[in-house]
């Protein structure tokens, strides 16, 4: 921790200090991998029904963009669980969900009400990695290059 900052439990420091080079990189990965996740069905599994959803949402042609979500979510979040073209992968994410939090604000903030609060923390986590690039552990760092 910071020399400023006085810690309740003084004993945790050394687990703080270990952990702390490691949290964004776990951050980057859970996130990636859930959107990949959410991503795989629609290009390889349930594709029709995926379609089904989006017309019935109003998103015409809808297995146009049941595929274009569903690269977004599938290619952006491999991409963001590895830390590849890191900030080039956020943006389409955080535009994709910039439209969910819209889509899901008719119903509210909360998630177990279909609302807008799941859409609206992973925009927040995903705007960090936009900004911040994939950390120290990427293979952008590895590469040498970013966006």
């Amino acid at each position: 921790m910071s020399d400023d900052s006085r810690l309740l439990i003084p004993a945790l420091d050394g687990l703080y200090r270990t952990l702390a080079p490691v949290t964004e990189t776990l951050v980057r990965l859970c996130a990636g991998l859930s959107l990949a996740a959410h991503g795989y069905p629609k290009l390889f599994g349930a594709t029709a029904a995926n379609a089904a959803f989006f017309e019935q949402a109003g998103f015409h042609p809808a297995l146009f963009w049941t595929i274009l979500t569903g690269l977004t979510e599938f290619g952006g979040g491999l991409c963001l669980a590895l830390g590849l073209l890191t900030r080039l992968a956020a943006l389409p994410v955080l535009v994709f969900l910039a439209v969910a939090i819209k889509f899901h604000a008719a119903n509210g903030f909360y998630w177990n009400n279909l609302g807008f609060e799941y859409p609206l923390f992973w925009a927040l986590v995903v705007l960090h990695f936009l900004v911040r690039g994939g950390g120290r552990f990427s293979l952008d760092r590895l590469i040498g290059r970013e966006v």
